[in-house]
């Protein structure tokens, strides 16, 4: 049986509708990109952010993500892209350790990991992103997508791709005109 908040964690990391965020980006970001003055790390772009994610994920053995981004999220469907990876088992805690290590080699900083009731959560972060990374068998009754319901149970990763200044800037404009 699942935890409410085994269940709340890996609802909220689950926006899962809406269309292609855009072409597949194949650049390498660099290491720690830094702004022209005082040193300070740059904001990492959403190509940059979407390649690193992809590079962790085949680190640590799982499939390509397809990024959406889901309109049901209003003003802030801009600023979160999700996806989905179904496996056929739930992930291994070691696969989901690769993939953390490839993020933090890409300059990524590790601010969550828990497993509980075969489910996995991993937060990362990397300015201006958060990452979400879920993991683990959810029953279809247990979880209710923007598209409809599900007709089994999800076992896979799904993965939330936040910006940060996106959120700050959807937030400060609702709250200026609200």
């Amino acid at each position: 049986m699942l935890t409410k908040r085994a269940v709340a964690v890996v609802a909220a990391a689950v926006l899962l509708s809406g269309c292609s965020d855009g072409e597949p980006d194949t650049r390498k970001p660099s290491k720690r990109p830094t702004a022209s003055t005082g040193g300070t790390p740059a904001a990492t772009s959403a190509a940059e952010a979407r390649a690193d994610v992809r590079a962790g994920l085949a680190a640590g053995g799982f499939g390509a993500p397809r990024f959406t981004r889901n309109e049901a999220n209003g003003p802030f469907a801009a600023c979160v892209l999700t996806a989905v990876l179904p496996t056929a088992a739930d992930p291994d805690r070691k696969d989901t350790a690769r993939l953390a290590a490839e993020m933090k080699r890409r300059g990524w900083t590790r601010t969550e990991f828990w497993a509980e009731d075969g489910l996995q959560m991993l937060s990362l972060r990397k300015t201006p992103w958060t990452l979400d990374v879920g993991g683990g068998t959810v029953p279809k009754d247990r979880l209710a997508l923007p598209d409809g319901a599900l007709e089994q149970d999800f076992t896979g990763l799904i993965l939330s791709l936040t910006d940060r200044l996106c959120t700050d800037r959807t937030h400060a404009s609702l709250a200026s005109t609200g």
